[in-house]
């Protein structure tokens, strides 16, 4: 996984506040990354001499600890609001996600065998003896 930090700016930070999300966060002591499933409550901002980070406050939706707690904007690596499924609607939970660097694999697939279009699992559909 990449090392750079998800940019999260104060905007789009505002649009978060009162939904339920799924974030992943990453310290620098920590091998791994950890997701968590939260309620975004408030947005705490950066004021100068007083508090130098900006951070959410949020309520974590496995605990019932009734106060909230921190979850600074440096750590966070990835950030997915949940929508709120309806009998109606598709099945998809979860929002758009953003990541700071697209993930590919790098690996390059033929788009053509002998002239002839393959298809993405290799399969040219010709019958082979």
């Amino acid at each position: 996984m990449s090392s750079q930090p998800f940019a999260l700016d104060i905007a789009t930070a505002l649009t978060f506040i009162g939904q339920t999300v799924l974030a992943e966060q990453k310290w620098e002591q920590e091998p791994e990354s950890y997701w968590h499933c939260v309620h975004i409550i408030g947005v705490v901002l950066p004021v100068p001499g007083v508090c130098s980070d900006a951070y959410f406050m949020v309520v974590n939706v496995a605990h019932e600890k009734p106060f909230p707690s921190e979850m600074f904007f440096a750590d966070i690596r990835t950030i997915r609001a949940i929508r709120h499924r309806d009998r109606q609607s598709s099945g998809n939970v979860l929002g758009r996600m953003t990541r700071p660097i697209p993930v590919r694999s790098g690996a390059a697939l033929p788009a053509r065998r002998d002239g002839i279009p393959v298809a993405m699992n290799g399969s040219t559909g010709a019958a082979h003896p």
